[in-house]
């Protein structure tokens, strides 16, 4: 009898590549097999895969993929998107779900189903991924079963249902028989805790172990903002619910894993450019200064601040190496950035900016910057979710600008979207009505009615129409241009479309926006939905340092952030989905770079409200496909 192993849910699929047909029991070879007999491509492409070369593993199962026929055929293509899920490229893993389905069998198809609805979620999108598990059988094998209850309870949590997602999650627990997995289960609970936006309270179910999941929301919103406090909050919850599952498995590993994340190296470097008087630096130096005096036990390391103006940043690396630097952060500028990377390898680095031309990286050598790229790949998504399926897009015809939208293209079309035109614009100009009419078809619409006067000999009152295939707008402008943007946008009768910007038009230091009214935008949690902690810091930077209160304050978080996320790169640690921080929700993707998902605000009555998921009125869309969402 074949019985399926089952993947720890913390995993993704990638992990087990071991997927059960309908006849018999048919495996994709993969690491994790024990005692079958494995062809030497098969080998190779699960020993890439169980090194965490993802590129050369899915190179592997491409070319077996080209070599099988019918349900092996599919076996590969889902095997390939199992991969390509675990790193996070969404949008090739859809493509290797596309062709899985042509040859897929039902039980393949299942897996599908369940892959789909892990990319989904992976985009941020919990009711299309709601959807994917609601088309799944219910007697699909206890594997997928599994999988599926724990991507469930994921995606409630993302909606705020809290007593939803844990009531899952407990009945989940029940079909687990090894510590590991249950283990894994109570932290997706704890992380699901942990992501909510505030404590409200909770609805008590009766149910003893439920309530005390429950009784832990506080616990755990409470030690996103101060994680020093976590083993003492936890003993308090102990104390009440001394029986409870999660004190058994969960509180050791949380104490345990609370103990690394404040181990911070006896030495630390900080490669600032600080003699130009860079504004962003210093308040990612105030940033960083902050959480190392907020930390209780940060007297036990010596923290030295090295000025790359003065040295040179390969000079000051060196010399922060030399002078026994455990931990190297920064240095913060692209071409430095650049110019250390050779040198790199030894000492564990953060460097606060990102670089995309050198592959592969050193090891141990990691990247955390606030790229605009991240809000526009953020707006893309919050889009999709509702419902847009079609864009225009305009932004200035400079680097920067050309960044921006390419990452905007690519995550609207990854998701299903289409973008259906796009300008450029001269970034000095203050006049975008050219470029406007053009991108909505307004010119198009003047010249018809200029044809048909002509031909009638009179003149006409006539209205431009604009195109009618538009969802949305995207337009990457600095606050300045944004001002004269959106005003434009309205004259030129597209109001009415939902329309996305990144964080540039937003001056946090600057009066009310009236002009920006309607537009949505992404920027960071330290500004847009701060808690009581980070709200305490930003008073206390106002005070004391006012001119750096303002548009700075997004370097002052990344400096926080930066110092607080230390410990858990030096430890091998940061394997979390998501850490909360004041840049973002932070995560550690495979190539080394500290991602970021961010919460996305509309102006109103001139100022920014953050917008919320709304919670579902049903759980899913009638047949989702994988080529659309």
């Amino acid at each position: 009898m074949c019985k399926p192993r089952l993947t720890t849910p913390t995993k993704h699929f990638a992990s087990l590549l071991v997927l059960s047909v309908a006849a018999g029991c048919t495996t994709i070879p993969g690491p994790t097999i024990m005692g079958i007999d494995l062809s030497e491509p098969e080998s190779e492409a699960a020993a890439f895969a169980e090194a965490g070369d993802t590129n050369a593993a899915v190179a592997g199962y491409a070319e077996l993929y080209e070599r099988a026929l019918g349900s092996q055929r599919a076996q590969y293509a889902i095997a390939a998107a199992d991969l390509l899920a675990s790193a996070g490229v969404s949008m090739e893993a859809r493509e290797w779900l596309r062709r899985a389905e042509i040859d897929a069998t039902p039980a393949q198809q299942q897996w599908i189903f369940g892959l789909a609805a892990e990319l989904a979620l992976l985009d941020g999108d919990p009711e299309a991924a709601l959807g994917w598990l609601d088309r799944l059988d219910p007697e699909v094998e206890q594997a997928l079963s599994l999988r599926a209850m724990a991507l469930r309870g994921r995606a409630l949590f993302q909606f705020g249902r809290v007593e939803q997602a844990v009531r899952v999650l407990v009945e989940r627990d029940l079909w687990l028989d090894r510590d590991t997995d249950i283990l894994a289960n109570h932290e997706i609970i704890w992380n699901g805790l942990r992501a909510q936006a505030g404590v409200r309270p909770m609805i008590a179910t009766g149910d003893r172990i439920i309530d005390g999941w429950l009784a832990l929301l506080p616990v755990a919103v409470a030690t996103r903002s101060d994680p020093f406090s976590l083993t003492g909050r936890l003993n308090q919850w102990n104390a009440a619910n001394p029986n409870h599952p999660a004190a058994l498995l969960l509180l050791p590993e949380l104490r345990a894993q609370d103990q690394l994340a404040q181990t911070y190296p006896a030495k630390i470097a900080l490669l600032l450019p600080l003699r130009s008087q860079q504004q962003p630096a210093a308040a990612i130096r105030d940033g960083f200064l902050a959480a190392y005096l907020r930390n209780p036990t940060g007297s036990a390391t010596q923290l030295r601040i090295y000025d790359t103006d003065e040295l040179g940043s390969q000079q000051a690396y060196l010399q922060a190496q030399n002078d026994g630097a455990e931990f190297v952060v920064g240095p913060l500028l692209k071409p430095e950035v650049e110019q250390i990377i050779g040198s790199s390898g030894f000492v564990p680095t953060l460097a606060l900016n990102t670089v995309d031309n050198v592959a592969p990286l050193p090891p141990n050598f990691f990247q955390f910057g606030l790229a605009p790229e991240d809000e526009a790949a953020e707006v893309a998504r919050h889009a999709i979710e509702r419902g847009a399926a079609t864009a225009v897009a305009l932004f200035p015809n400079s680097e920067w600008g050309l960044r921006v939208y390419d990452s905007f293209l690519r995550e609207f079309t990854g998701l299903g979207g289409r973008v259906l035109e796009s300008r450029a614009y001269d970034g000095a100009t203050q006049d975008f009505s050219l470029a406007i009419t053009t991108l909505l078809n307004l010119t198009d619409s003047e010249q018809r009615r200029q044809r048909l006067a002509a031909n009638l000999g009179m003149p006409m009152e006539f209205e431009p129409r604009r195109r009618q295939d538009v969802d949305i707008i995207f337009f990457a402008a600095n606050s300045g241009a944004a001002r004269l943007l959106a005003p434009q946008f309205r004259f030129h009768f597209a109001g009415d479309l939902p329309t996305y910007a990144t964080s540039e038009i937003y001056d946090a230091s600057a009066r009310a926006d009236p002009d920006l009214n309607g537009v949505m935008f992404a920027d960071i949690p330290w500004l847009l939905a701060p808690d009581d902690s980070a709200v305490e810091l930003k008073n206390t930077l106002q005070s004391y340092w006012p001119q750096r209160a303002g548009r700075w304050l997004r370097f002052y978080g990344l400096g926080f952030d930066a110092y607080r996320i230390i410990p858990m790169l030096y430890n091998g640690t940061m394997n979390l989905l998501s850490l909360p921080g004041m840049s973002g929700e932070l995560w550690l993707d495979t190539a080394g770079r500290i991602r970021r998902h961010l919460p996305v605000a509309q102006f109103i009555n001139g100022r920014p409200v953050q917008l919320v998921p709304e919670a579902l009125d049903s759980e899913a869309p009638e047949n989702p496909t994988v080529t659309q969402r």
